[in-house]
C-alpha cells in the first residue's frame, strides 16, 4: 500500500510519520490486491480553529482500493487518537462495502438459480 502523508500548518517529525504509518498499516492487512496497490492519502492538520472546537488535531484519509474511494475525517486532541479513529473509519466502510459485494453476488445466484427451476 502507498501511504501519503501531508502536513498542515506545522512540521511532521519522523516518530510523528512512523507512529501514522504504523496504525495506518492495519489497512493494508484488508487491501490484498498485488496488481493494483490500493492508495491512502493522508492529511494530518493541527490549527486553532480545530482547537476552538474541542479537539487539536484533523486527521483525514482517503483510500483508493481498485477504482472505490473512502474517505474519513476526525478531530481529537491528540494525534494518535485523530489517527486511530480515522483508520477504523476506513476499516469500518472497506468492510462495509464488501459485505454488500458480497450479498449482492449471494442474491444474484439465489435468483439465477431459481429461474433453473422454473423450467422443472
Amino acid at each position: 500500500m502507498n501511504i501519503t502523508i501531508k502536513a498542515a500548518h506545522h512540521d511532521l517529525n519522523d516518530a510523528m510519520r512512523t507512529l501514522i504509518e504504523e496504525k495506518f498499516s492495519a489497512l493494508d492487512k484488508l487491501v490484498e490486491n498485488p496488481k493494483n496497490p490500493a492508495m491512502l492519502s493522508c492529511e494530518i492538520e493541527e490549527s486553532i480553529a480545530v482547537e476552538r472546537a474541542g479537539a487539536k488535531y484533523r486527521a483525514e484519509g482517503n483510500l483508493s482500493v481498485d477504482g472505490k474511494l473512502f474517505r474519513a475525517e476526525a478531530n481529537s486532541s491528540t494525534l494518535e487518537g485523530a489517527v486511530d479513529r480515522v483508520r477504523d473509519d476506513l476499516i469500518r466502510e472497506f468492510q462495509h462495502a464488501q459485505g454488500k459485494q458480497k450479498g449482492l453476488v449471494k442474491r444474484g445466484g439465489a435468483a439465477l438459480k431459481r429461474m433453473l427451476r422454473f423450467g422443472e
